[in-house]
């Protein structure tokens, strides 16, 4: 799919400063002042400025609140001739070339927007770290419940794919490798499984994983388990789950989640 930010960039630009990155240099970005004076001027502190690069990934961008890097954006940091800031993204630290300032931005990569009004946007009223990690909780939480959820609801025809549940209120999009572990996977279906409530939660408490076929595999702790939970266990011991509809099932995330995981509930 088509990035995200390019297709929207014009209604975007209307609350936020948009930038192009080169995706052939270490994702170079240049930031002119006067074009962001103008949205200070229009908006105060409450605007981000977006990097994107890969036209062709649709959540290959940066949303980053404006007061995040604000103080590094002065005077003294310009490339004077042309009047501009100027850095590169490298393993999604930013380094801003001037003042040779580096930050960790990966909190700001691949989050959604809304273009409809009212709705949570990253922005920052208040320049203290609280008011920062406040709103990044928020668009993880939207994350979970549209973008990601669509994508694995859909890869597995939104049915759960070790029960054969299909009521989409009772569906969860589970994550394979944990959100807070790993950037590159959080929007990825290929680290989803589409399962109903009471098996997300066997699954995110490694109660249950899955072996390199697919199948089922479930705790060695079973005697441990109440008589119910054993049931719905042993209901889908040695089932493979359903197949997918685009996007195959991560080895590698499977296997994370049989090494960090899986038999690590607590009773």
């Amino acid at each position: 799919m088509k990035n995200f930010v390019a297709l929207n960039r014009e209604e975007l630009a209307k609350q936020h400063y948009v930038r192009k990155a080169s995706t052939s240099s270490d994702y170079f970005f240049s930031i002119y002042q006067q074009e962001l004076k103008g949205y200070e001027e229009r908006f105060g502190n409450d605007f981000n400025i977006i990097f994107y690069g890969n036209e062709d990934v649709e959540t290959d961008y940066y949303s980053i609140p404006f007061l995040f890097v604000k103080d590094v954006l002065i005077p003294q940091n310009l490339y004077q001739k042309q009047k501009r800031w100027a850095g590169d993204i490298k393993n999604h630290v930013i380094n801003f070339r001037v003042s040779k300032v580096k930050r960790n931005i990966s909190g700001f990569y691949s989050l959604p927007f809304s273009l409809k009004k009212n709705q949570v946007q990253i922005s920052v009223k208040d320049s203290n770290d609280y008011a920062i990690e406040n709103a990044k909780r928020e668009i993880k939480v939207r994350v979970k419940q549209s973008l990601f959820r669509n994508r694995v609801l859909n890869n597995f025809n939104g049915t759960c794919c070790v029960s054969g549940i299909t009521e989409n209120d009772l569906l969860v999009a589970s994550h394979i490798v944990p959100w807070s572990e790993k950037i590159e996977t959080r929007l990825n279906p290929s680290n989803g499984l589409c399962l109903s409530v009471l098996y997300d939660k066997l699954f995110d408490k490694g109660y249950f994983t899955l072996d390199n076929d697919y199948k089922v595999v479930i705790t060695s702790r079973i005697s441990e388990l109440s008589s119910k939970t054993k049931a719905r266990l042993l209901e889908i011991q040695g089932k493979f789950i359903s197949s997918t509809r685009n996007n195959e099932i991560s080895q590698l995330c499977l296997e994370f989640h049989r090494q960090n995981i899986f038999e690590s509930f607590k009773l």
